[in-house]
């Protein structure tokens, strides 16, 4: 990690946030981060919910990381920086450029390097003897066949290095291998290929790790489990993301979690691993060095008292970690993403702002619809219970009332 300058850690420098969502999701973020210091928002389009919470902002294509260095360097100009924070894997080249230009904190290259290429992770795991998905890389579509014939069917083809979200492709046979590895090829980066890997039995599950207020390194503070929409295949998209504070896989995955870590070399900041809970134990898929949804960090927060995003944007100011007071253990609470197939109406016609669906879930739509792989997705649903099965039953009984709402309408 670069050491940051003493200027930047005044509370006037200001943190660049690379690109942004939808404000049912990503203001509880803002208003976290906004309260560490100034925020500098890069997007691809102009702030509308986000003022309120912004020192300024400047629009750039954020594929485009000289594109993004010229607009930050124009901040530079009337404001020091302090780092730089992003959320969607494919801001990590952008990410990178600044702080190598600008002197930011930030993880180690080689720790960017072997957790941006999924077959990397895999290789330096393997050779670590933590068990993962055994990813395999392919160039050309001969290569992604021979892999398939060595990971069987059925598997999974994605890109080495994505630009987009939700680019994996389930594939069950010889016949349907060439489009997923074309989809798979076009939603990457140029000249990093794509991966084959096996699609594993078992519980999807993403450790969430922070650094121990001992100094002790990072560790499991959260769990999450997704289960995906069937609507959506062969794309793999989530349609509920459950969050236990007293999760029953907790042993295994910390004990995988912290060989994962150890074998790529992470000592600190938030880190999030996904796995499969497999017959034989926890499998990697990936491992990606930074959060990737502030949805279910303000989630983990419910349940935990551990506020994630704080966690990371004082890391990218190169602060020390903040102590956990508020840390508890409390029930569980979960989303249900409120998406389809087509422009069909999913919310009531009358959908306002968190009304009460139950007494134990809210509604929460966006004012735009947005795209998730070959999804339309509208909202969510957020529902709180005592444990996993309760809060899912508790989920899917207002998603039912809900769409009764919307029929009777």
């Amino acid at each position: 990690m670069n050491t940051p300058t003493p200027s930047r850690d005044d509370a006037a420098s200001g943190l660049v946030i690379l690109g942004s969502g939808p404000q049912a999701e990503w203001e509880h973020a803002m208003q976290r981060l906004a309260a560490s210091g100034p925020l500098l928002l890069i997007d691809g389009q102009a702030p509308t919910w986000q003022r309120p919470h912004l020192a300024g902002a400047r629009t750039a294509n954020l594929f485009d990381a000289p594109q993004v260095l010229a607009q930050v360097r124009k901040f530079a100009v009337s404001r020091s920086i302090a780092g730089v924070l992003h959320f969607h894997p494919a801001h990590a080249r952008a990410a990178a450029l600044l702080r190598s230009e600008l002197a930011l904190p930030g993880p180690s290259a080689s720790t960017l390097e072997t957790s941006s290429l999924r077959h990397r992770t895999a290789q330096v795991l393997t050779k670590a003897g933590v068990d993962n998905s055994g990813a395999v890389h392919a160039d050309t579509y001969d290569r992604a066949l021979e892999a398939a014939h060595q990971v069987g069917f059925p598997l999974v083809c994605k890109p080495a290095s994505p630009r987009k979200r939700y680019a994996a492709r389930q594939v069950t046979g010889v016949a349907t291998l060439a489009e997923a590895f074309s989809a798979a090829t076009a939603a990457g980066w140029p000249g990093t290929g794509t991966v084959v890997e096996p699609l594993l039995a078992g519980i999807e599950a993403t450790a969430y790790t922070a650094d121990s207020p001992s100094g002790s390194g990072p560790r499991v503070v959260a769990i999450s489990h997704a289960t995906f929409d069937p609507q959506a295949e062969p794309a793999m998209v989530p349609v509920e993301v459950v969050v236990d504070a007293d999760d029953v896989c907790a042993p295994a995955i910390e004990d995988t979690a912290s060989r994962a870590l150890d074998a790529l070399g992470h000592r600190a900041g938030p880190v999030q691993i996904r796995m499969r809970i497999t017959p034989t134990g926890p499998r990697v898929i990936s491992v990606t060095a930074h959060l990737t949804d502030p949805l279910l960090s303000m989630l983990i927060e419910q349940v935990t008292g551990i506020d994630l995003i704080s966690q990371a944007g004082n890391h990218a100011r190169g602060r020390t970690a903040l102590a956990f007071c508020d840390e508890r253990r409390l029930g569980a609470t979960a989303v249900r993403y409120l998406q389809g197939l087509t422009d069909t109406q999913l919310l009531p016609a009358t959908a306002g702002p968190q009304p009460h669906v139950t007494p134990y879930a809210t509604l929460h739509p966006y004012e735009d619809e947005r795209r998730v792989g070959p999804l339309r997705r509208g909202g969510h649903l957020i529902a709180a219970g005592t444990d996993y099965p309760q809060c899912v039953e508790r989920l899917r009984g207002a998603a039912a009332d809900l769409r009764a709402a919307r029929l009777s309408a």
